[in-house]
């Protein structure tokens, strides 16, 4: 339920930001809004302004929209043609589906410059531990090394080195690293290997080092309904003991383990209310091929201690490129996924719908207002981009058919541009198809 409210809440908010970008660009063309809509069907609350807009909250919060004066969808009268969208210039209706797009990547800035200024807490960058033979073992990594910078870029915490590493493999690229190490500042060449967007999952564990953690006892918080271990009897409280007769004594060892065992059969040692049980769990397939069980640690056991939480904080001033490259970043990685899902070079199980959306907006908000505003600004940019996409009934559909009337020099005619949209209403239907049943594999493993 907690789930399902902040999923309304976040695509209330950023319907409500990608319409009103459409909105306020129209009125500034001068064309006539009849009603500007935040979801779909009957609607929960409406007034009607001053300015001869519906404003509406409607029952369906999956999506919205702005219902302009358009001579295709009925009689204007005289006096009002010339605020009728259809007899807009080109390039007024150009900017004016354009517009929502757009502010669902600024409104991305916003939201990264909001978190950088409050500041993003983290597990602060210590090396817990490095492979030998590995680019951080020829690098000179040593375990208890803090890392500080990458490339003369603030990253005091695990996600910020993540942040910073990940583009930079995907070049291959060699990276200098600021870590406090022994009491001193030193700089290390690191020579990152060539990481595909499939294989981000393991970044540090391609470079080499391992973030350093505090042993967490195995205590299980959480057990997924119809997931490996629910199926073999593992119940929240139990505390995990050993596998396979090997005696395994953090949270930790428990996911690498299970990590490594996907398919596998495990004889789990468990201990419930005092009393010790044996039983069998095999641990499910993912689609990356690690081994998933469905279980959470005791939110408990999570806390860290205060000297290895940090954070990222910028200035007011500094935090506005920071943002504009966060947001850059995201959008490139966004497309590049895209665009190898069309070639095959990304697995098509990566696209989510919207029980992944809100699976993933209750667990930010359980973890807090910072990790919400990111999976908002996330979503954001998600929303345009996809909104981008040129698939007739999309925003990218419309600019892609206002593409085709400035080379043509007229529209295309009416007929086409219906066929185009059934066209574009059909591809739309398939990816929301594929996404939800992505979504539904993922739930039921």
């Amino acid at each position: 339920m907690q789930s399902l409210i902040f999923f309304i809440i976040a695509l209330g908010i950023l319907v409500t930001v990608h319409e009103f970008g459409h909105f306020w660009v129209a009125r500034r063309c001068g064309v006539k809004v009849l009603r500007f809509s935040v979801g779909f069907g009957r609607p929960l609350w409406r007034r009607v302004g001053k300015d001869g807009t519906e404003y509406v909250i409607a029952v369906l919060p999956l999506g919205g929209y702005v219902k302009m004066l358009d001579e295709r969808e009925g009689t204007v009268p005289e006096d009002l043609l010339h605020q009728s969208f259809n007899r807009q210039s080109l390039a007024n209706r150009v900017a004016i589906v354009s517009a929502g797009p757009l502010a669902n990547l600024i409104f991305a800035v916003f939201a990264y410059w909001l978190m950088m200024v409050i500041g993003i807490p983290g597990l602060k960058a210590v090396v817990g531990e490095v492979t030998e033979g590995s680019p951080a073992y020829y690098a000179s990594f040593n375990p208890g090394d803090e890392i500080v910078s990458i490339n003369g870029k603030p990253a005091p915490t695990w996600n910020a080195v993540y942040q910073r590493l990940l583009p930079e493999a995907e070049k291959a690229s060699t990276v200098s690293v600021e870590v406090k190490s022994g009491g001193s500042s030193e700089q290390r060449q690191l020579n990152l290997p060539e990481i595909s967007l499939n294989e981000a999952a393991e970044l540090f564990q391609r470079v080499g080092f391992r973030p350093y953690r505090p042993a967490m006892d195995p205590v299980i918080g959480e057990v997924v309904s119809g997931g490996a271990a629910d199926r073999a009897g593992i119940r929240a409280g139990d505390r995990l003991l050993s596998a396979n007769d090997q005696i395994l004594e953090g949270w930790e060892d428990w996911v690498r383990l299970i990590r490594d065992s996907a398919n596998s059969d495990l004889q789990i040692v468990l201990e419930r209310n005092g009393q010790t049980f044996e039983l069998q769990m095999t641990p499910a397939e993912s689609a990356e091929g690690y081994g998933l069980a469905g279980i959470a640690i005791d939110p408990q056991q999570q806390r860290l201690p205060d000297e290895l939480v940090t954070e990222l904080r910028y200035g007011p001033l500094a935090a506005i490129p920071a943002a504009f490259a966060q947001t850059w970043q995201f959008i490139s990685a966004t497309g590049r996924s895209l665009w190898g899902m069309v070639t095959g070079s990304v697995s098509r199980d990566n696209l989510g719908g919207p029980i992944t959306i809100a699976q993933y907006a209750g667990s930010s908000a359980q973890q807090g207002t910072i990790a919400f505003i990111g999976f908002l600004a996330m979503i954001s940019i998600s929303l345009g981009i996809l909104n981008l996409l040129p698939i007739p009934v999309l925003d990218g559909g419309h600019l892609m058919m206002y593409l085709i009337e400035w080379l043509r020099g007229k529209p295309l005619s009416e007929q086409a541009q219906i066929q185009a949209h059934k066209v574009g209403l059909m591809i739309l239907l398939m990816l929301m198809f594929l996404a939800f049943f992505n979504d539904l594999s993922r739930l039921f493993g």
